[in-house]
Parts: structure tokens; sequence; C-alpha cells
């Protein structure tokens, strides 16, 4: 769980009304993407590069804080944006990991944060 990241959005969903719940495909892959820098981040400080492991973690951080305000406007509760980032973190993990095909190229990931202030 990023709880650090999802301070925002949760504190910003619980206002969030009702609504038709989709996850946009943009939201999707940014999602995906989030979820996919998570499990870097994790492998990197692993391996003892922390400084590969801060970057791949603010990438991730930034990219749940784009994907924040599009579940809100769709009408996700918190609990459920919090449910939401466990399942993709969950899903990106069997994909990067087994031979399922993963939704995204993770090399076509840094492209979401390339034009995004650096990380503070």
């Amino acid at each position: 769980m990023k709880p650090v990241a999802l301070a925002l959005v949760l504190t910003l969903a619980g206002g969030a009304s009702a609504s038709a719940q989709v996850i946009t495909p943009d939201i999707d892959r940014t999602l995906w993407c989030a979820s996919a820098f998570y499990w870097l981040a994790a492998s990197a400080e692993d391996s003892g590069s922390t400084e590969e492991a801060e970057t791949y973690d603010g990438w991730s951080r930034r990219l749940l804080d784009l994907a924040g305000p599009g579940l809100i406007a769709a009408g996700f509760t918190s609990e459920k944006i919090e449910d939401i980032v466990v399942q993709y973190d969950d899903k990106v993990l069997t994909q990067l990991s087994t031979d399922e095909t993963p939704s995204y190229d993770v090399v076509t990931c840094p492209e979401l944060v390339a034009g995004l202030a650096k990380p503070g």
C-alpha cells in the first residue's frame, strides 16, 4: 500500500458522489504504470540501488496523484480507490513475474512522467 501517495486522493474522495464508476483507458494505463514503478522501486531497493528506487517510487506516487482526480470524478469511494490500487499492484506483479502478457509495455511508462516536475 502507498499511504503517502494516496493521502490527498483519499481526502478528496470523501466527498465524491456516486456516478458511473468507470476506469478510463488513460487512468488504467496510469494506474498500471504506477504499480509497475512501485515494483521496480522495490526491486531496485532490494538490489541496493537506492537512487534508482527513489526515482521509481517518486514516479509511482506522481502517477497515483494523476489518477486520483479521475477516480474521484468517476465516483469511486476512498475505500474502493484503496482496493483498486491493491488490485493493480497484484495484477502488475503477476504480469511482470510470470508469462502472462502485460497490459502495457513498461518501457513506455516513463513517457507518462516525462513532462512532470521532479517529485520533491
